[in-house]
């Protein structure tokens, strides 16, 4: 759900610069997968400090 979540902020980000800078889409995707490495790298960093609890072993 949080990669999704920025998938969508990534796309809406794209379509205003995309807007806004008149620019084709070399910068449009450069824009779309800056922020996906964003979002990938926060994931990765807040797996990180919250990491899985070990599980219990089953009979």
């Amino acid at each position: 759900m949080f990669l999704a979540v920025w998938t969508f902020i990534s796309i809406a980000v794209t379509t205003i610069i995309y807007a806004w800078l008149a620019q084709g889409g070399a910068v449009s995707g450069l824009i779309f997968f800056g922020v996906m490495l964003i979002g990938v790298i926060a994931k990765m960093v807040l797996g990180g400090l919250n990491p899985a609890q070990p599980q219990r072993p089953s009979a």
